[in-house]
Formats: C-alpha cells, sequence, structure tokens
C-alpha cells in the first residue's frame, strides 16, 4: 500500500514539474524590449525574442545602424531548484547560465551567474525586459 502511494506520489511531481517548464516556456515566449541599466547606452534600444523550438533573436537598435544575431535558449529546471535558463551562441557577451527572478506578462528579470565554460568568476550580468505588445 505505501508503495503504491509513493509511486504515485512520484508520478504527480514528475508530472507538475514538467508542466511547470513548459508554462515558463510558454510565458517566455514572444519579445520582450531589453532596458539598459547604465547612462552610457542611453541612445540604444534592444529587443529580444524568444521563440520555440528554443531560438532566440536579438535585434539592437543604435542611431544609425541596426544588428542582429541569432542565438539559442533552453531551460533548466531541477527538482526543488529555481528555474534556469541557458543561453548559447548570442554574441558571446551574453551566453551562460542565468536564474529567472521574475517573470510574469509584463517582466522578465534574469540574472547571470555562470559563464557558458563553468566558470563563475565574473559572471554577474542582470539584464531587466518588458513584454512588448
Amino acid at each position: 500500500m505505501n508503495k503504491t502511494r509513493l509511486i504515485i506520489f512520484l508520478i504527480a511531481l514528475t508530472i507538475i514539474f514538467t508542466n511547470c517548464k513548459k508554462q515558463v516556456a510558454s510565458k517566455l515566449e514572444g519579445t520582450w524590449r531589453y532596458w539598459f541599466l547604465s547612462k552610457q547606452d542611453s541612445g540604444k534600444l534592444q529587443y529580444w525574442e524568444f521563440r520555440e523550438p528554443n531560438l532566440l533573436f536579438q535585434t539592437l537598435y543604435y542611431q544609425d545602424s541596426v544588428f542582429k544575431d541569432t542565438g539559442y535558449w533552453k531551460l533548466e529546471k531541477n527538482f526543488l531548484e529555481p528555474i534556469y535558463m541557458e543561453i548559447t551562441h548570442l554574441s558571446g557577451k551574453y551566453d551562460g547560465t542565468y536564474r529567472i527572478l521574475k517573470l510574469n506578462k509584463k517582466f522578465l528579470i534574469l540574472h547571470r551567474y555562470k559563464f557558458s565554460t563553468g566558470s563563475t568568476e565574473g559572471a554577474f550580468l542582470r539584464l531587466e525586459f518588458t513584454r512588448e505588445q
């Protein structure tokens, strides 16, 4: 009897965590405006677009030019841990593993804690976004 309950409980937990990852991915999909946190970048506009299957498009508008790049994103969710996002092949500057601090209909806040090489030294980067309509 106890083994049956344990098996049912483990199956239910697996389903819940799988659905949680899918819900985060569906909230993440779309276009997000990146807000620069330093004064030196005040003349730029930057948009990130998250698409399935794990494509990430970055568009950066300068006063006289446009820069576009394509990368990849992947969600990581381990048991009883926060959700992390791995970003790769996005101009090198943004590659790494991020913890999702906030994700709702309006805001996305990411905190990079690890470079794609696995190093954590000097990896801190905070990215703040608002959803575009």
